[in-house]
């Protein structure tokens, strides 16, 4: 008759057994630290050769430029050197309150994916607000600088974990468990179809190496 085992081996026995059946997930995406938002208006590129005239919307037409700079530390040398996917999420609260009819200003919304992020400094991701949009939301007559469009304009940085990082450009780094001020949407008027993505405008084949690359839809 075959002794019984040890029970503190047949314990040991398991916790190993265990341990090899549980898998071994990859180290979490660093967390980024956002260095700058910048906002700018800029012209329609003109393209050579194209003679098509403009309509009356386009008269003084000025884009939104939102440029985000940060960078995406990498943990170790001998590391991952590259993030799959990176999703920017855009909050821009125009300075409107006077064309809205309820007094609100109008909170424009949008989730742009990155793909193939390098971990390095000094990188940028971008959106854009068309012409059309902010005449709309101006009532028709946009303001004479970037800075005077806005009243503040804020991101959150995700990666498959969820959200990694929020800044916003008047205050900087919003601290994680805080409410973040555009999560407060019955203050304003959302809109989120109108943050635009570099390939949906007609910088679409300007600074190739500028912006982080575009997930493909």
């Amino acid at each position: 008759m075959k002794k019984p085992l040890d029970p503190v081996k047949l314990l040991a026995a398991a916790i190993l057994c265990s341990m090899a059946a549980t898998p071994v997930f990859a180290q979490p995406a660093p967390a980024p630290v956002i260095k700058e938002i910048n906002a700018e208006f800029l012209p329609s590129p003109a393209i050579p050769g194209y003679a098509k005239k403009t309509g009356s919307s386009s008269k003084d037409a000025k884009w939104l430029e939102v440029d985000v700079k940060f960078d995406m530390p990498q943990k170790e040398k001998s590391g991952p050197k590259f993030v799959d996917e990176l999703t920017v999420n855009y909050f821009i609260l125009l300075n409107n309150k006077g064309a809205s009819e309820d007094g609100k200003s109008t909170l424009l919304t949008g989730a742009i994916t990155h793909v193939d992020v390098h971990l390095d400094k000094d990188l940028h991701v971008g959106a854009f607000v068309s012409p059309q949009s902010l005449f709309r939301f101006f009532g028709d007559r946009i303001p004479a600088t970037a800075n005077q469009a806005f009243i503040n304009i804020g991101v959150s940085i995700s990666d498959a974990s969820g959200v990694i990082a929020r800044h916003d450009q008047k205050n900087g780094d919003i601290v994680t468990g805080k409410t973040a001020w555009w999560e407060n949407t019955d203050k304003y008027n959302v809109v989120s179809d109108r943050v635009l993505s570099k390939d949906a405008t007609p910088f679409a084949h300007l600074a190739w190496d500028y912006y982080l690359p575009l997930k493909a839809n």
